[in-house]
């Protein structure tokens, strides 16, 4: 059996510049190695690209052979899903044949085993006012069809120094766990998933479930350390690439959840 054999496999936050960088590498590496595997389920759990305004032919270009590749995965038999991160805009329209996109909201699978896995870009779970009216402007038909006129070099220029900008302030960010567990407990015990999956927030959460039913709390880190979020034997584990681009997995672990109150 395929190291990358799984139900499902997900990557989330890789922040992709160029299609020909490292991570891009590695990246396509993975997806070639899952082609060759059995998968049910591939998702791209957002922000895969620094920016990427898919209606935009020069994004379009830039991150063709990103899209070849999610094409043969598709074809091999795989379902691809890709939810839509903050940093990206107009998915829908990029020309990747069977690649599902989903650009608001929750989407839930079930998978052959049964299990029901519930998803969402870490944003729509948990963010403040000011920052959901502007992800909502930004992402407008109106200030999109704009930035489709506009050249896209200069505008991949402006967002990768924007991006170099906000993450120099990562460091000096304080992480809320509580309020980010409590809106995705929220989140999970409204819907119909046995597990919820999200990024955004850059942490390794592998957290029991509040209401203390089956599954749990997982989210994807960053591609600071590259790394996949894999399913497999009813269980979540981590694969994490090393210097030579050869992955080791260890069990998906809680963080912050070492124990639940009453127990």
């Amino acid at each position: 059996m395929s190291l990358w054999t799984a139900p499902l496999l997900v990557v989330s936050d890789i922040h992709l510049n160029h299609a020909e960088d490292d991570r891009s590498r590695l990246l396509l590496k993975l997806l070639e190695g899952a082609r060759r595997s059995e998968v049910e389920y591939l998702v791209l759990m957002g922000d895969i690209f620094d920016f990427c305004l898919g209606s935009h032919p020069y994004f379009q270009r830039k991150f063709s052979s990103i899209g070849k590749a999610l094409e043969k995965l598709v074809e091999s038999g795989t379902q691809v899903i890709y939810l839509e991160g903050n940093h990206e805009f107009k998915l829908a329209s990029l020309p990747w044949k069977g690649v599902q996109v989903i650009t608001e909201g929750t989407h839930t699978i079930r998978l052959k085993s049964g299990h029901a896995v519930q998803m969402a870009h870490g944003d729509l779970i948990y963010s403040h006012k000011m920052y959901r009216a502007f992800r909502q402007l930004v992402k407008s038909p109106i200030v999109t069809g704009i930035a489709r006129r506009l050249p896209g070099a200069w505008m991949d220029r402006l967002a990768t120094k924007s991006s170099e900008v906000s993450r120099a302030q990562d460091q000096f960010r304080q992480i809320e766990h509580d309020k980010i567990l409590g809106a995705v407990d929220a989140w999970l015990e409204a819907g119909t998933g046995d597990f919820g999956i999200f990024g955004h927030f850059h942490m390794p959460y592998a957290e029991p479930r509040r209401d203390q039913r089956h599954g749990g709390l997982f989210s994807v880190e960053s591609w600071d350390r590259p790394n996949v979020l894999a399913f497999r034997g009813g269980a979540f584990y981590r694969y994490y690439f090393n210097a030579a681009g050869e992955p080791a997995w260890q069990p998906a672990e809680p963080l912050v959840r070492k124990f639940l109150p009453g127990k």
